[in-house]
């Protein structure tokens, strides 16, 4: 593991190991911002993320796929972490960049779309993960309208060996 600070509260960064394969469930468009279309619903989300087991220097690569039910779909790839904040508590940042199909769902702009997450997961003895996780998308004004939104899940990862 790769120690970040050398005392009793040190964070810690896991090391390469199995890998993890999360669903998740929650709300989409969480905070409800309307785009220029008047779109201001908050429809329900799945996801599924699949997380590899090798790491180098504690960064991984994670593959991941969301829908919400008024058929919006992102397909995304990008770079996480997993930092122990104590060996049950488990901090989790990720970035990547998506292919956005809006459905009937909200438009952000462009197919092209980048992703932030921030999950906070409780590690239990067989390997699994319960947690929740705030995830925002938007082209980050790299297109004239950039509406964006966040996200709220509940999820649940277990180790794929």
């Amino acid at each position: 593991m790769f120690s970040a600070a050398p005392s009793a509260w040190a964070v810690t960064l896991m090391p390469s190991g199995a890998p993890y394969l999360s669903v998740g469930a929650g709300v989409f468009n969480l905070v409800g911002a309307v785009d220029d279309d008047g779109y201001n619903h908050t429809p329900a989300e799945f996801n599924a993320e699949y997380q590899s087991g090798f790491r180098f220097y504690g960064i991984d690569y994670v593959l991941g796929l969301l829908a919400n039910t008024d058929g919006g779909v992102d397909g995304y790839g990008g770079l996480y972490a997993d930092i122990l904040l104590t060996p049950r508590w488990m901090l989790t940042p990720e970035a990547a960049v998506s292919g956005y199909n809006q459905g009937n769902s909200k438009y952000m702009g462009s197919t092209f779309l980048f992703r932030l997450e921030l999950g906070l997961a409780y590690q239990m003895d067989n390997g699994g993960r319960l947690g929740l996780k705030i995830a925002h998308l938007s082209n980050a004004d790299i297109y004239p309208r950039n509406p964006g939104e966040n996200e709220l899940l509940v999820t649940y990862s277990f180790p794929l060996s």
